[in-house]
């Protein structure tokens, strides 16, 4: 009987391995804690989200004989249209930045699925409120946030998928790790259920009710947090660029920091476009990428700002807002107050023209915030001048920048630098009586 159970463990292990293991694990996946962290915020959702049904249920009507069928049945009609009108918006609006942004969008979704959750658990006290449709409006609006948590989810969670698909050594299926994954989330999701069963009959007060819905919500993001905390993505977007270059520019042995080192001083929740000093977490500006001449600029550009990005694909300067009128007998500008960059494209640009722009623009952030450290009072900085010196420096340590940054095991050929396409694309600029005139294709 003994050596039948020492030969049938063998096999269960195999079984369960082969049924919640990616093939060829663990070389065939990315190292990280993030899938554990990831399925035990599933088992914490599930428990949470059964408290949320009870409420739902509730607020249906769900034990009272004077309840309506049919006007349960057209509020969930509602729901479903305020969802998918949602669902619609959202995808155009912010699609293209859930790849770049993984990190955010994932920990954003977290909290979007956790408030659509207290907004159907409290539903059914909003009938005793004196406020005509708050119950049914509270129930639209946790759809709203389920279906943008949905979006968001979706397309972050490709990205860190296709990240631990993509191990330094080896290949991985991105198909078998993610049903891999999706059956461990859903075991787990299902010992939930049935633990909720157990205790969500003795949640009979509003005090115990919420007390557990909250202790949940909480420990789900917190859980949540630490697994986006700790994912090391290998791609470079805009944050991870800023920070490697920064540190790079200040190091006099030219030191490119690692993924994992980057992760520690990313920012899970900032705005896309900001740079900020990575040593301080000061914010040093903010840049949009793919900007149009048109429509961001206001009077003349300085002589001498074409001929400077002749032979790159791009071309920066200054958004009008933080520039000074020209001064002088050389008619310099003068820059004030938060600095804005603009990147222009040009036609034909490819993906290192995204990245070098980028890391330019970075670089000008940090040359400004070093002669005027958090927005000192010391003497405005030409505008020409800190670009043109910028742009320098980047030519000067671009090519050693990027070959050191495939050596600490960055991925460089596919960068997410830009959300999209951009505003327009450049392919002629002229000047005609000292205005410029902007030829461009909008894409």
């Amino acid at each position: 009987m003994k050596s039948t159970l020492q030969q049938g463990r063998p096999y269960i292990v195999d079984l369960l391995t082969r049924m919640f293991l990616p093939v060829g694990y663990p070389s065939s996946v990315s190292s990280g804690d993030y899938q554990i962290l990831n399925a035990l915020q599933a088992f914490c959702n599930s428990l949470a989200s059964l408290i949320s049904s009870r409420a739902i249920l509730q607020g249906f009507g769900v034990g009272d004989p004077t309840a309506s069928p049919t006007k349960a049945l057209l509020l969930t009609v509602l729901q479903d249209v305020f969802s998918r009108l949602t669902t619609i918006l959202s995808a155009h609006i912010i699609g293209s930045s859930l790849s770049p942004e993984a990190k955010t969008f994932r920990l954003l979704a977290d909290v979007l699925n956790d408030t659509a959750i207290i907004l159907d658990t409290l539903s059914p006290a909003f009938n005793s409120l004196p406020i005509p449709g708050l119950r049914v409006g509270s129930l639209c609006l946790s759809a709203v946030f389920r279906s943008l948590c949905g979006i968001a989810a979706g397309g972050s969670k490709a990205a860190i998928t296709m990240h631990f698909a993509s191990p330094l050594d080896g290949k991985g299926d991105i198909g078998d790790l993610n049903a891999k994954d999706s059956s461990k989330e859903t075991v787990l999701a299902l010992f939930g259920m049935l633990l909720g069963t157990l205790i969500v009959p003795y949640l009979t007060t509003a005090w115990t009710t919420y007390g557990a819905l909250f202790l949940l919500v909480g420990l789900h993001l917190a859980i949540n947090y630490l697994g986006v905390r700790g994912l090391t993505l290998r791609t470079l977007n805009r944050q991870r660029l800023g920070i490697t270059w920064m540190f790079y520019a200040q190091s006099h042995s030219s030191v490119i920091l690692t993924p994992l080192q980057t992760a520690d001083m990313e920012r899970i929740l900032d705005r896309s476009g900001n740079v900020r000093d990575f040593a301080t977490g000061h914010l040093l500006g903010h840049c949009t990428i793919g900007s149009s001449f048109s429509e961001n600029l206001r009077g003349s550009m300085p002589p001498g700002l074409l001929d400077l990005f002749n032979g790159e694909q791009y071309v920066i300067w200054f958004d009008h807002a933080c520039l000074l009128q020209p001064h002088g007998l050389n008619g310099s500008t003068s820059l004030h107050g938060f600095k804005r960059l603009h990147i222009f494209l040009k036609d034909g640009y490819v993906n290192v023209d995204l990245v070098k722009a980028w890391t330019h623009a970075t670089d000008i952030f940090y040359a400004i915030g070093r002669r005027t450290p958090h927005g000192g009072n010391g003497e405005d900085p030409d505008a020409m001048d800190a670009i043109r010196t910028s742009y320098d420096n980047v030519r000067k340590h671009f090519a050693h920048f990027q070959t050191s940054l495939r050596a600490a095991g960055w991925e460089t050929v596919d960068c997410p630098i830009m959300a999209g396409l951009p505003d327009a694309v450049v392919t002629a600029v002229a000047t005609i009586d000292s205005e410029q005139t902007e030829d461009k294709k909008t894409r």
